[in-house]
């Protein structure tokens, strides 16, 4: 009797199985896809506003802690979080978007000064960090995968972490030391080790994904020393 009246109910589009449910069901999903986007962008421009308000008024190696490795967390959460590979693609470019939009908006109002003089140590740094911001989205959402490309994702979002202590670190052997550069390695460090750790459960797949971080991050040093 039971199964007859669950038939009916389908039949008629109610009750728990029917299109009615798959409808609400996939508007209630684009919904949350909606407001996460625009969570992504707000939060980004709120902690860019925060950043660059507070440039000023900070020790140095507080700004190196914060800038930009708080904007990267921000990324990867957003990025794991997303219903898809497109909008892990999408809330990244958002948050790193947000970000950029709050930085530039305190560095006029706040300081007065020209908005490249704040993120990233410039236009150029600006553009790496924007690209490594947009990058770690997809990329931490792939880390969720559960086979060797997951481990292979997790690797390089660590690794794009590390990318930028490897900067510091290249900055320390031209003689150039970023003020702070001493929190801002060990801070990349902590969050490169969190991502692995949180990403992946096996040791081993937790060491693999260590190695491709270094690998990455080593050869990527190694091109900025070049260059």
């Amino acid at each position: 009797m039971a199964w007859a009246f669950g038939k009916m109910n389908r039949d008629r589009g109610t009750g728990e199985f029917g299109p009615d449910q798959e409808y609400l069901a996939l508007d209630r999903r684009e919904r949350r896809i909606q407001w996460y986007m625009l969570a992504s962008l707000f939060m980004g421009a709120f902690l860019g506003g925060i950043g660059g308000g507070v440039a000023d008024a900070v020790p140095g190696w507080v700004l190196s802690i914060y800038d930009p490795y708080i904007f990267m967390a921000l990324a990867v959460i957003v990025g794991w979080h997303a219903a898809s590979i497109g909008w892990s693609l999408v809330n990244g470019t958002l948050a790193a978007f947000g970000s950029l939009v709050g930085q530039l908006i305190s560095s006029v109002a706040v300081h007065g000064i020209s908005p490249f003089e704040g993120l990233a140590g410039g236009a150029s740094g600006l553009n790496i960090l924007v690209v490594a911001l947009v990058a770690l989205g997809p990329l931490s959402y792939l880390g969720r995968r559960q086979d060797r490309w997951g481990v292979l994702a997790t690797g390089m979002t660590a690794g794009v972490i590390l990318g930028e202590a490897a900067e510091e670190i290249v900055q320390l052997v031209e003689g150039q030391p970023y003020q702070g550069w001493q929190a801002a390695v060990s801070t990349a460090a902590l969050l490169a080790l969190t991502v692995v750790a949180v990403f992946r459960r096996q040791a081993l797949h937790r060491l693999w994904a260590l190695t491709v971080a270094v690998t990455y991050s080593g050869s990527y040093g190694a091109l900025v020393l070049a260059l």
